[in-house]
């Protein structure tokens, strides 16, 4: 069955998007937004349909990638949907929290907020095509360079990003905010790759 990629997410496939995004980057994401249902209704109500990359298969999502550019992120929370999930103070906790994983993107830069294929689809080239779709739509925007980070946790992920021609910049760890915030990884290194 063809797998079909588009630059965008279809509305069908927001509640799908929301579960693959999350459960991708739980060890990232549920130590700030928790581990029942309220995580998925944030995201849900703050992502931008049109800042991805899918690939969808049999009508069904199969990959996304989320990308931010210095005007916004696919997963762009604000105050008022965070205070309305989690209450006053648990809003503000989580906004503090998201802002620690926030990437400030130049404007020659495409940051990608984070990669998720099915796990019954892996091995299949969906992340390597998704990446080859970005790399062929940046250029006409004055986009030079595509950054994400990699924790430390995820080392195949790693070697997906240098076979694709990410080199690592910067590694930083989280101490002391992992004290705060019970991540369970404990650095992530910055990835970029310049565009000829």
């Amino acid at each position: 069955m063809q797998v079909n990629y588009l630059d965008h997410l279809p509305d069908d496939f927001k509640a799908s998007a929301v579960r693959l995004y999350f459960n991708a980057l739980k060890e990232k994401l549920e130590p700030i937004l928790g581990s029942d249902e309220r995580p998925y209704e944030a995201l849900a109500n703050n992502i931008a349909p049109d800042s991805c990359m899918t690939a969808i298969r049999g009508g069904r999502l199969v990959g996304i990638v989320g990308i931010q550019t210095g005007k916004r992120g696919f997963v762009d929370p604000n105050l008022k949907s965070m205070v309305r999930i989690y209450g006053g103070f648990g809003g503000l906790l989580r906004m503090a929290g998201l802002a620690v994983l926030h990437h400030t993107v130049g404007s020659d830069e495409l940051y990608v907020d984070g990669v998720a294929v099915a796990s019954d689809m892996r091995d299949n080239g969906i992340g390597s095509r998704l990446f080859e779709m970005l790399e062929q739509a940046v250029p006409e925007k004055g986009i030079k360079k595509i950054s994400l980070e990699v924790i430390d946790t995820n080392p195949r992920a790693k070697a997906l990003y240098e076979r694709l021609g990410f080199e690592a910049v910067k590694t930083h760890t989280l101490w002391p905010l992992n004290l705060l915030i019970k991540f369970p990884f404990k650095s992530a290194t910055l990835m970029i790759k310049t565009l000829s």
